[in-house]
């Protein structure tokens, strides 16, 4: 049997490759090669496209870079934003060509990321009904799970919400009369691309803690650890056959039970690979960060540290059991910057745009991280439906669309409602560059 994979365009007011890949769609992939099926594959986010030999892009020393893009007319919802729109990736014509030399294809499958990005996936979809009619679509990812509903009311065959392979497998089969079987090992399918700029890697799943704004536990409800040997193998194979030199981790509490866990796997691929870059593009947890593990981490080469902070705000910090309180974050910097980490090394999320939050806590976040050598990241919030936050959001402002996925763009602020609100923000960010 044929099937298309295909990973969408982005629709959004801004983009950029921050070692971005499918990796729960690239398992996906493998589940079906392991099945026995032919795969056809089309990333439109594919920044190794021949597309690109003639398209001049930004390009960092790690891999990451833009992409390249259209201006294109904002959704009504986004009419008061003072923001340019713009469609993301290769484009439409790239894909239609790709397309002219497959034939009889049984099943289409589409990954979702953010559930704003849904015009991507309606344009893929309406340019596969055009070109091959009534065939069988399936969507899963991102937007699928925390818009469920809203997903279900697209053209599609079969919505699958979550991550767990296991249930998906069966509920394939189910559906659509295949008889899946599930491999003894599932791994991401990086074959699918000819060329590679980095590799993204999980060694655990879900996470041990419940921030308010995190919608973590509806895809991965559990925490959940990846054998160490399977973690080490994986990462050395593809290394070897991509020849990349810079991996990304997507844990979401990376160094948890580190002594357990993720110092025996950098151990172990140090020890047969000492030219690889670490990158944690996901915050990290600075409680964690002792004088030892920042040597360790600096020793096998990390060369960018996200650290979570959020807010400075205590009475913020005890309500939403937030996982840092400021002397832990201090102690982490003091700790990283001993080990020889130098502050272009070193960001620090801070939240911006919460239900109840006011700027003058933000601009005071600011204020007290100018004095630590790190740099001030901005992580806009977006209300992820299904968490505390969005609860809270939506009792806060009855009137608010917060239930649409175009209005939980972290781009547009959502839930800060003040009249003067850009200049609010144009401020923030100012005070974060001075």
């Amino acid at each position: 049997m044929k099937g298309l994979f295909i990973n969408p365009p982005i629709y959004d007011f801004s983009a950029y490759d921050l070692w971005s890949k499918p990796l729960g769609f690239l398992k996906i992939i493998d589940l079906f090669v392991k099945n026995g099926f032919e795969i056809f594959y089309f990333d439109f986010m594919d920044r190794n496209h021949d597309f690109y030999e003639n398209v001049k892009v930004k390009k960092d020393k790690f891999g990451c870079g833009s992409y390249y893009y259209k201006i294109i007319e904002k959704p009504e919802i986004y009419k008061d934003v003072p923001r340019r729109y713009k469609r993301f990736g290769l484009p439409e014509e790239i894909f239609l060509k790709f397309l002219e030399d497959i034939k009889n294809i049984d099943f289409v499958f589409i990954t979702t990321g953010m559930t704003y990005w849904v015009l991507g996936l309606k344009e893929v979809i309406k340019t596969i009904k055009k070109k091959f009619g009534p065939i069988p679509i399936i969507i899963g990812g991102t937007y699928a799970t925390f818009c469920y509903q809203d997903a279900e009311n697209l053209e599609v065959d079969f919505v699958f919400k979550g991550k767990d392979i296991y249930r998906f497998v069966k509920d394939f089969s189910i559906k659509f009369g295949v008889d899946l079987k599930f491999p003894e090992n599932i791994e991401p399918f990086w074959d699918v691309y000819k060329k590679l700029n980095y590799l993204v890697v999980k060694t655990s799943y879900g996470c041990p803690f419940s921030c308010w704004y995190c919608g973590i536990k509806q895809l991965e409800p559990e925490y959940k650890k990846v054998k160490i040997e399977k973690v080490v193998e994986e990462v050395i194979k593809n290394v070897e056959k991509f020849k990349v030199y810079d991996i990304a981790f997507y844990d979401d509490a990376l160094l948890c039970d580190f002594e357990n866990h993720i110092y025996k796997i950098l151990k172990k691929i140090y020890e047969q690979n000492k030219n690889i870059n670490f990158h944690t593009p996901n915050g990290i947890h600075p409680k964690y960060i002792n004088k030892f593990v920042a040597e360790f981490l600096k020793e096998t080469n990390f060369k960018t540290i996200r650290l979570s902070l959020e807010t400075t705000d205590e009475k913020r910090m005890l309500e939403s059991g937030y996982k840092v309180n400021f002397y832990e974050f201090e102690n982490a910097i003091r700790n990283l910057i001993s080990a020889g980490f130098s502050k272009e090394e070193i960001g620090v999320y801070i939240l911006v745009g919460l239900p109840k939050q006011t700027p003058a806590s933000v601009l005071n976040t600011i204020k007290i991280l100018k004095n630590y050598p790190c740099k001030i990241k901005l992580a806009e919030y977006s209300p992820i439906p299904g968490t505390v936050d969005f609860q809270i959001s939506k009792e806060l402002y009855p009137e608010l669309l917060i239930e649409n996925p175009f209005f939980q763009n972290n781009s547009i602020f959502p839930v800060w409602q003040f009249e003067n609100k850009w200049e609010i923000i144009n401020l923030i960010k100012k005070q974060v560059k001075s």
